[in-house]
């Protein structure tokens, strides 16, 4: 298998980006299911071998795989998956063919209600968290391969489905200019109504909209995206500050949840450009070398004091998602580039890169801090999560002459 591993990367980081596309991201890749069929883990075990998960997984894998020039896959991938969008322009955050046509319920929980075609819309969480995840990454990935292919064509023919899942987020935003949603990209803390980093990506997904829109000359909808990107943007300013550190959520009763310490709403924050530049000025010395952020070795950890969640954040279920995860090392590195931290980027996919190797180039869908306590042993082996995310850092984030432009 010839990977290609960029030029002038440190051999630590070269050899995890080589492990990381060749045992993780494309050992995924499964053409018995479906020609461009991934699974969320590499072994085909966790969270299913057939399953496919629009909400974030299959984005960040899918991005990968181009970087790895495996186009052709992520367009089979991204047409199967386009199949499943509801007429109101809602894509499914899972797609279960297993469950296809079954409903169950777990006690004290929310239905799992699994369309006959193996959609699902709602989540088993009550408040339904990542509700707007798979719209976001929808469009995101849209990006994504416009970036890469350059085909404009391609991206007039997906205007049918483009369309009406940017319509259906901009119908969800709130007269103040709120995005609803707990819980963007995690499930406990649920993070209901309205979570910070829900609301950063929102901006950043409808600005990208805005921009696809723009280059097939669909000059309305492009500028409907683009007011509401800013829209959004002054809410948060608004609403999402606490003063020298981001508001994390704010909750219908609770009101406005700030008290865990920094936050990856921080991170986000800054990657997408959220914050202005005096909430920037104020948050960056704070998360620069911040070593709470490192749970049990490795970035990104949820929070600088998750011990502090309290039982009704976590609806009563567990705390499983107070863990360092790929998806926030992601807002890391994305925030330490925009602020041209290189050393600090190199530095902590030095970190990623040495857990991985310690783990025989497997890496973990969730790391715990060590002030949390015994969480128990909830993780999957050989989640591609870290690795997809490993190959975007360096593509991306790095100095480098062949990134893209697209952020």
């Amino acid at each position: 298998m010839d990977i290609n591993v960029p030029d002038g990367l440190a051999p630590p980081i070269a050899e995890a980006y080589r492990q990381a596309a060749e045992k993780n991201v494309l050992a995924a890749l499964n053409p018995s299911v479906f020609f461009g069929y991934f699974s969320v883990c590499a072994d085909g075990k966790g969270h299913g071998g057939n399953n496919t998960f629009p909400g974030l997984d299959w984005g960040q894998s899918a991005e990968a795989l181009l970087w790895l020039g495996r186009t052709a896959e992520v367009l089979a991938s991204w047409e199967y998956v386009k199949r499943f969008q509801r007429e109101d322009g809602l894509v499914p955050f899972a797609i279960l063919p297993d469950q296809a046509g079954q409903c169950t319920t777990a006690p004290g929980r929310c239905p799992l209600d699994v369309k006959a075609d193996g959609a699902l819309f709602v989540h088993w969480v009550p408040g339904n968290p990542l509700r707007t995840l798979a719209n976001v990454t929808f469009i995101l990935l849209a990006e994504a391969i416009h970036s890469h292919t350059g085909d404009r064509a391609w991206l007039a023919g997906q205007l049918p489905w483009l369309l009406p899942a940017a319509d259906w987020l901009l119908a969800q935003i709130t007269p103040e200019g709120l995005m609803p949603g707990g819980g963007f990209y995690v499930e406990r803390p649920t993070r209901l109504e309205f979570d910070g980093v829900n609301q950063c990506y929102c901006v950043h997904a409808l600005q990208r909209a805005a921009g696809l829109f723009d280059a097939v000359g669909e000059m309305l909808p492009a500028a409907a995206c683009q007011q509401a990107a800013e829209r959004l943007r002054a809410a948060f300013r608004s609403h999402f500050w606490a003063g020298d550190h981001c508001v994390e959520y704010i909750h219908p009763q609770h009101g406005p949840i700030s008290h865990h310490g920094l936050t990856d709403v921080d991170w986000a924050a800054i990657a997408t450009g959220v914050a202005d530049e005096t909430q920037t000025a104020i948050l960056w010395p704070q998360l620069e070398d911040n070593p709470d952020f490192i749970y049990s070795g490795i970035p990104t950890g949820i929070a600088t004091r998750p011990e502090t969640y309290e039982d009704w954040e976590m609806q009563e279920i567990d705390r499983h998602d107070l863990a360092a995860m790929g998806r926030v090392w992601y807002l890391e590195c994305w925030a330490r580039s925009r602020m041209g931290d290189t050393p600090g980027l190199l530095r902590s996919l030095e970190r990623v890169a040495k857990v991985g190797r310690a783990n025989g180039w497997s890496w973990r869908e969730r790391y715990y801090s060590e002030r949390t306590g015994d969480l128990g042993v909830y993780h999957h082996e050989w989640y591609c999560e870290y690795p997809a995310n490993l190959i975007r850092v360096v593509r991306r984030f790095l100095p480098r002459a062949d990134q893209s432009p697209s952020r």
